[in-house]
């Protein structure tokens, strides 16, 4: 038979509101108090009815994840990172996938609401006008993660890496070492961050040491093995003169750029140069090691995480943005004209 918190009670010999009070934190209890509750509590194995205790505190410690894609690596580091916090607090974390799509992202919002989440991490693609009005009128708060809103930056509390930076770090690592022929393939042109961001690190680097930029040196498909192989092919056809560096917007795309130019007998690093972007888990294991753009995702996951404890709290002023560092990797794919 399940014991009771009268069971409880009457064991510890103290009133059922007290060992309410113990379990929900609702009133303050005498350390003697608490901890004879507790002993009692943990001899019987005791379980609060999560319902019950929500209905008390007003609280589901529920909190909910949304990403594109819960394939990705990146998006796993990032949840690992947001869990790290959250779970330590005795939340529950609801992950949820919406492709980027923009009607599943708004149904997902309902959804969460419905579901009494505590507040929400966002991970999207496009965050226009149309989803930030709605996280605004939700009654949980928002942080977004790895993505801004792409009409107002300052829109949503947002933790991020500056993707501008980062990319233009990438280009000034080639360039230094001799590269001026430098192509990018990268992410969807409608990922605001990740995608558009990206391109205009690419384009600051070039232009600021007076390299014009062409268009046949710039494809731009989604974050796979397959558009990288499909980028590095149409860079490879359409272009008399060959990049001698190719900087991507992700590890992925850079291996699949990797196994095309492979395919087409093309020396790495001899003939070609090639800068990943994540510095994913994979990057060490391929032969030659990848060089790449470090992001600590885990890192950025725990940072939004805290923001958005912060707000949940209340107590305190939140800034409205915050970044993540970026660190240049040198290893094997990229080779010095210097």
């Amino acid at each position: 038979m399940a014991v009771t918190i009268e069971d409880i009670a009457r064991e510890a010999g103290v009133s059922i509101a007290t060992v309410s009070r113990v379990i929900n934190k609702t009133k303050p209890v005498s350390a003697e108090l608490r901890d004879r509750v507790y002993k009692v509590i943990e001899k019987n194995h005791f379980k609060p009815n999560s319902l019950a205790q929500g209905l008390i505190t007003k609280k589901t410690n529920t909190i909910g994840i949304i990403v594109p894609d819960i394939s990705n690596a990146v998006f796993g580091k990032l949840t690992k990172g947001i869990n790290s916090v959250f779970a330590k607090e005795g939340y529950t974390v609801v992950l949820c996938e919406s492709q980027g799509e923009i009607e599943k992202e708004l149904k997902l919002l309902g959804i969460l609401e419905e579901k009494q989440i505590e507040g929400l991490l966002f991970a999207g693609v496009d965050v226009n006008h149309t989803l930030v009005e709605s996280m605004h009128k939700k009654k949980y708060p928002v942080v977004l993660v790895t993505q801004e809103a792409s009409e107002d930056e300052e829109a949503v509390h947002t933790v991020i890496h500056n993707n501008v930076e980062a990319m233009y770090d990438a280009v000034k690592f080639l360039l230094d070492n001799g590269h001026e022929r430098i192509a990018y393939l990268g992410g969807p042109k409608n990922d605001f961050s990740s995608g558009k961001k990206r391109v205009i690190g690419y384009k600051k680097a070039l232009e600021e040491v007076g390299i014009g930029v062409k268009n046949s040196y710039i494809v731009q498909g989604d974050f796979s093995f397959e558009a990288g192989y499909q980028g590095m092919k149409k860079l490879y056809e359409e272009n008399s003169k060959l990049p001698t560096a190719v900087v991507t917007g992700s590890d992925v795309i850079a291996v699949g750029a990797i196994q095309y130019l492979d395919n087409m007998r093309v020396k790495i690093p001899d003939d070609i140069s090639i800068m990943g972007f994540d510095d994913s888990e994979f990057a060490t294991y391929i032969k030659p090691e990848l060089s790449t753009v470090r992001i600590s995702y885990y890192d950025e996951g725990v940072k939004a995480a805290k923001m958005l404890q912060q707000l949940m709290d209340g107590s305190v002023e939140v800034a409205m943005k915050e970044y993540v560092p970026h660190k240049i990797i040198r290893r094997s794919t990229t080779k010095s004209l210097n």
